[in-house]
């Protein structure tokens, strides 16, 4: 009837907004055992990050220009601004998503007919450049970017 009808027709009811899981605090390292603490942890380098730490990006050119982001849940979290890519780093190497890449890095290569596989957290299949669409015959497709350009190179039924 009626009450059907603008029940369809009514706008969807908004869905609150998604909160960030909460994030571990990072004390300063401004005295001396905090500082030896904090060189304790192995820094996570990266070869294409400009800053040359995974996680650490220069945002500003201000006091703190250094700020740490990780992905949890799919969503982007700032961690602190700092004063320098070290500090920046040291606060990186204590998340859990750094404790992650060291398991990773540690962890024997994963090789199908003598290719090595690289696995990725951040997609759903398990592995860099496969994504999983839906739960038909071939739920999974495979993607690289060359030259600017997405290109799907198939569909396939495993990841």
């Amino acid at each position: 009837g009626i009450a059907d009808l603008a029940a369809r027709n009514a706008p969807p009811t908004p869905r609150p907004a998604k909160r960030p899981a909460p994030l571990p605090a990072v004390p300063p390292s401004s005295s001396a055992a905090a500082s030896k603490q904090s060189s304790a942890v192995q820094l996570i380098t990266s070869a294409t990050n400009k800053t040359g730490f995974k996680g650490v990006y220069k945002v500003s050119s201000g006091a703190t220009p250094y700020h740490v982001q990780v992905y949890r849940n799919g969503d982007k979290v700032i961690l602190g601004h700092f004063a320098t890519a070290e500090e920046a780093a040291r606060c990186y190497a204590r998340t859990p998503e750094a404790k992650a890449d060291l398991a990773v890095s540690a962890a024997p290569p994963v090789l199908f007919d003598g290719v090595e596989l690289i696995t990725s957290e951040r997609s759903n299949s398990g592995f860099k450049c496969v994504c999983k669409l839906h739960n038909g015959a071939t739920p999974y497709y495979a993607q690289v970017y060359r030259k600017g350009k997405n290109v799907v190179l198939g569909r396939y039924a495993t990841a």
